[in-house]
């Protein structure tokens, strides 16, 4: 039996009978996983790990594999190896590429498995933000400066940013100029000093809910759906090739020292739409990145060729 016949022999033992159709993969047969050492027939050993549970073999990838703050420890592997039964570092190669297998053959494509690994590491990402931004809100670092809380102070600059008159914003708000001054060189001190990018993301969320841009709504909806690490409920309010054009229309006028503003309004756009559609396209890429790479990579090429043209010897 090969290893492909052993992989779906495994793999049909985690999937339910009737949703097995709908989990082959969808033309030509699956590459092999990347191995360390070419044998006629690798090992295919899935220790203590169950593909039901992706998100546990996510989990110990992301500790055996990576170090640093978001990586794992001596202490973490050794715990990941004693409960998953991993002899050593030969032993979590094998059962690496078998899991990965197996979660291959369930969805369908390697392409698939990874780009699902690529959203549980944003959620991860996402809850530990969530821990700085409680830990930052428990120090007292979102307190108010002279009675100006930072949503407000987020808010009002959205509104000037949006084309609101500062004054007029001020006056309404009950803030006179000496009062905003200090509060906004203290937001903006506190933001600096913020090595953890708590107040950085509070202040974002807060800019983009108080954004009155034509591309708002995309803005908050990719908010919502990154703390909910789902989907995005709106299609795309431009196709991605376009927005890659414009992506590099900026970067031109940056190098030529051109006007970005101008470059923004020859597309109807002001800076409050590039904001609002960079957030909305920051979190739709990383969301399909991996699974349509061969698309994005056709994108890119075409439209890299084009703005190269555009701008010879600058992009």
């Amino acid at each position: 039996m090969g290893l492909f016949d052993k992989v779906k022999k495994m793999a049909e033992g985690f999937v339910p009978a009737q949703q097995q159709s709908a989990v082959q993969p969808q033309s030509a047969p699956l590459p092999p996983p990347p191995v360390a050492e070419v044998s006629e027939e690798p090992e295919v050993d899935l220790a203590g790990f169950d593909p039901n549970d992706e998100d546990a073999f996510f989990h110990a990838v992301l500790h055996m594999e990576s170090d640093g703050q978001y990586g794992g420890t001596e202490q973490s592997r050794a715990e990941i190896c004693a409960r998953y039964g991993i002899r050593d570092r030969s032993h979590w190669r094998t059962v690496k590429e078998s899991v990965y297998a197996v979660l291959a053959h369930k969805y369908g494509s390697y392409d698939e498995v990874g780009q699902r690994e690529i959203n549980w590491r944003t959620a991860q990402m996402t809850q530990h933000m969530n821990t700085k931004v409680a830990t930052m809100q428990a120090a007292g670092g979102f307190t108010p400066v002279d009675g100006i809380g930072l949503e407000q102070w987020a808010a009002i600059n959205a509104a000037i940013i949006g084309g609101q008159t500062p004054e007029d914003l001020l006056r309404g708000a009950g803030i006179d100029e000496a009062r905003w001054k200090r509060a906004s060189d203290e937001w903006n001190a506190r933001m600096a000093k913020d090595t953890t990018f708590a107040i950085a993301q509070v202040y974002g969320k807060a800019f983009q809910a108080a954004s009155a841009g034509q591309y708002g709504r995309y803005a908050r909806e990719a908010t919502a759906a990154r703390a909910e690490n789902r989907e995005l409920a709106l299609e795309p309010p431009l196709p991605y090739e376009r927005y890659y054009e414009i992506m590099l229309e900026q970067k031109a006028a940056g190098i030529t020292g051109g006007d970005p503003v101008a470059a923004l309004a020859a597309y109807g756009l002001t800076i409050t739409d590039w904001t609002d559609l960079g957030t909305y396209y920051g979190y739709f890429f990383a969301r399909n990145a991996v699974r349509d790479h061969a698309t994005y990579q056709a994108i890119h090429a075409s439209v890299d060729a084009r703005m190269a043209a555009k701008y010879p010897g600058v992009l």
